[in-house]
């Protein structure tokens, strides 16, 4: 952490980034950081190539988030520093290769089981609970005067989602007392409980329910399907579908869960959890994804019917492999 201070107290000018769908750890550490290097008088951009989720517009809506198209030749022919946050391959940052490419320093933050340790100077606590602790952590030790309630509520939010709210093994002692912290250093945590887990739209509601009418039961594991049909029908936007996963594992007697949703006629997202004992990092792995060991997921370029059979039937070897098919 400490070369990592060295590199941002040196630097001028700086382009924050993150993975492909930004959830709320992604958005949260991304935006405080951002905030964060503008209070020490640094030049700060938030740059990502995607759509943002509806129910995390409290923390961006004032906020100017850029795609790479619209940095200014200015900036791109001077001298700055990247970070990449919450990204375990530099393949899946949201960003343009360019960018990647002409940076003076690439620094690379994030608690995923697989990155890869791609940056010039690497902050990597895969026990972390979020890549917002570990944020806290940098802009803490370098000072924590600045962390504003604005600051404050970006970090909460990273932290409350990638937990789970404090459900997640991730959530260890560390967590509750950065969320003391900030909750002192005025983060709200009804807002973030109102906007994230008490705003859900009536079509999003109805989605849920088609959705869930999917779900099947093998075992220890159950699964659901996401067709993008059914996201036209009710008008909802795949980024903010993200939660749906939860309905597979919460059942009683099941350890591991998965949600596969259609994003095209040939690419689909699928998401793994689990409660216990089953890692599926090393699930989502065996097809070029990863995560953590409770929550993964992977990128599937096949038909939506190619894909969950391929799955399944890797799921089903591998849990009579491991013994755990009953």
């Amino acid at each position: 952490m400490n070369q990592i201070i060295d590199v941002i107290n040196s630097s001028k000018t700086f382009i924050i980034t993150s993975h492909v769908a930004p959830d709320g750890d992604n958005v949260g550490s991304s935006l405080a950081l951002t905030w964060f290097l503008r209070a020490m008088g640094k030049e700060s951009y938030y740059v990502l190539n995607d759509s943002f989720p509806q129910n995390l517009a409290f923390l961006y809506g004032n906020e100017k988030i850029l795609e790479s198209s619209e940095l200014s030749k200015q900036i791109l022919s001077s001298e700055y520093t990247l970070i990449a946050l919450d990204c375990g391959d530099i393949n899946r940052l949201a960003i343009g290769k360019d960018i990647i490419n002409t940076a003076s320093s690439l620094i690379n933050i994030d608690h995923h089981q697989s990155n890869n340790r791609f940056g010039d100077y690497n902050y990597v606590v895969t026990d972390a609970s979020s890549t917002s602790e570990l944020v806290y952590n940098l802009v803490s030790k370098i000072d924590s005067n600045l962390i504003s309630p604005k600051i404050a509520q970006a970090l909460y939010t990273g932290l409350v989602t990638d937990t789970g709210r404090f459900q997640y093994d991730n959530a260890s002692i560390s967590a509750f007392l950065m969320a003391a912290d900030l909750l002192s250093k005025g983060a709200d945590k009804q807002e973030v409980t109102r906007n994230i887990y008490q705003s859900d739209s009536y079509d999003y509601v109805r989605l849920s329910a088609e959705t869930v009418s999917t779900l099947e039961k093998e075992g220890i594991f159950s699964f659901m399907i996401l067709e993008t049909k059914m996201l036209k029908k009710y008008g909802v936007s795949y980024e903010d579908t993200e939660d749906l996963v939860n309905y597979t594992v919460n059942l009683d007697g099941v350890e591991l869960g998965i949600l596969f949703k259609e994003r095209g006629p040939k690419q689909v997202k699928v998401s793994f959890r689990s409660k216990q004992f089953i890692n599926v990092n090393e699930i989502a792995s065996k097809f070029d994804g990863g995560g953590h060991m409770r929550a993964a997921g992977c990128t599937i370029n096949n038909s939506l019917q190619e894909a969950v059979a391929m799955v399944l039937n890797y799921i089903r070897e591998y849990l009579k492999e491991h013994g755990w098919n009953h």
